[in-house]
This record gives structure tokens, C-alpha cells and sequence, in this order.
């Protein structure tokens, strides 16, 4: 199941669990995401919460927010400076090798077509570029809950993200957990999710934290898996010698 637009605008802007994990989750970004003069960022699924303050103060940087079709777009940032796109999830219009930093948020874990989504930024993304994904962590709190988007779709854990980014040629370099607190939408635990983040953040649990932020970048020197489905034979002509010809 997916969440619309809407209702995940709804969450980050109009609830206080939404402002709340958005503040924890661009703490854990920061650093991250931190491109050089005329580059280009690439938001998939819905980024904004991610991007949004670093689309406005942009100057000499470039910004684009991919929504996949099933989801529906929104403008982010709002008109007219909005540089939001509404894409088929495995066919951008975007060139080949033209990323620097692609940015995935509520994609990977609702998409139907994981490895088609994966070689799809493995197209855009530079050889040099960097692969930023958050997805919900398997053995966390957060996966088994529905008051946030991170409930929804399938979670990951560590090994299960690392197999399928190496499958379409991805190397993982880091793998940050977040989210530590219950996604309560009131009470106690709500009030207490930054003192649950901040005693996570020094135990390192990766068994507690809700979200899974994965760094990758390509594996340049991977050999490419070629389905046999799509292997197809090419026939030359040959030369007959003379001597060898039926003279029916």
C-alpha cells in the first residue's frame, strides 16, 4: 500500500510526529547531502521535507523532485520556484550520468519494481555521485506502526539492503540508524522522541533505529547480471567455399 501526496504533505506539515521526525531525520542529513557549485540534486518519491530548506537558499546549485506516477505530485517548494516533476518510478526524463546526489525518500520500500527503480539511478546518478536512501528498518518500531509513511511498504534490514544494492551494482559505504523513539502521535513518547534520539545516537543500536540511511555509490567494476530473457543471438552471413555446395 502507498501514501498520496497529500497524506504525506499532511504528515510532515500538519502533525507535530511529522515536523518532529523531520527535524531528527535532516540532522542525520546534514553532512550528507552537500553538493559542490552547478550540481545537480535528485529527490525521488517525496524528498521535500529533505530538500525543501536547501532548495531556497540555492544559489548555484540545481534541484530536481522526481514523484512516481502512483503517488501524485504537489509543488515543493510552492510556485513559482517549484522544481517538482511527476515520472514514470523507472524511466526519468533526466540524462545519463547527470547526478551528482540522488536522494531517495518513501520510494524504495513502496515500489513494485525495486531493481528497475535501482538501474534506473544507476543511469543517472554520476560515476562519481552518491546514492542517499531512507527506508524503514525491519527490526524497529517504526515499520510495525501506521502513524507515520515509514509503516507503510516493505522495511529492510541490513543485509537485505546490502544484497539488493550489490545485485544492481552498488557499493554501500555507510548505514546510519535514526529514529530511535515510539511513533506515538501524543503523549509521553512524543514529547520524548529527541531524548530517545539523542541516547540512540550514542548506543549506535542499529536493532532500534526506526530508519535506515544508506550511503552508496556505484560500483564502476561490478559485472552486470544479464538475464537470460533478454539474451539475444546475432547471425552473420559465412562464406561457402565453392567445393562444398550442393549441385542439385
Amino acid at each position: 500500500m502507498k501514501l498520496d501526496v497529500i497524506e504525506l504533505k499532511e504528515f510532515y506539515n500538519g502533525t507535530e510526529l511529522g515536523r518532529t521526525t523531520k527535524q531528527l531525520i535532516n540532522r542525520v542529513l546534514g553532512a550528507k547531502i552537500n553538493s559542490g557549485i552547478g550540481s545537480l540534486t535528485i529527490g525521488f518519491g517525496f524528498a521535500c521535507p529533505f530538500l525543501e530548506d536547501k532548495i531556497k537558499i540555492s544559489k548555484d546549485k540545481d534541484f530536481l523532485l522526481l514523484m512516481p506516477s502512483e503517488q501524485g505530485v504537489v509543488s515543493c517548494p510552492e510556485e513559482p520556484k517549484s522544481v517538482s516533476a511527476l515520472v514514470d518510478e523507472v524511466s526519468w526524463p533526466i540524462n545519463t550520468s547527470s547526478a551528482d546526489i540522488i536522494l531517495i525518500s518513501h520510494g524504495l520500500e513502496v515500489s513494485d519494481n525495486q531493481d528497475l527503480l535501482l538501474q534506473e539511478v544507476l543511469r543517472v546518478l554520476k560515476d562519481s555521485g552518491k546514492l542517499i536512501i531512507l527506508v524503514p528498518n525491519r527490526t524497529g518500531f517504526w515499520a510495525r506502526s501506521d502513524s507515520t509513511p515509514f509503516g507503510y511498504g516493505k522495511p529492510y534490514s541490513i543485509s537485505q539492503l546490502t544484497d539488493l544494492l550489490r545485485k544492481n551494482q552498488f557499493q554501500v559505504d555507510s548505514i546510519t540508524p535514526s529514529l530511535y523513539g515510539f511513533p506515538a502521535k501524543k503523549g509521553y513518547w512524543l514529547k520524548s522522541l529527541l531524548l530517545w534520539e539523542k541516547l540512540g545516537t550514542k548506543l549506535n543500536s542499529f536493532f532500534l533505529g526506526g530508519l535506515l540511511v544508506v550511503e552508496a555509490r556505484k560500483d564502476v567494476y561490478a559485472v552486470k547480471n544479464v538475464k537470460s530473457s533478454k539474451v539475444r543471438r546475432y547471425f552473420s552471413s559465412v562464406k561457402v567455399p565453392i567445393s562444398t555446395r550442393s549441385r542439385s
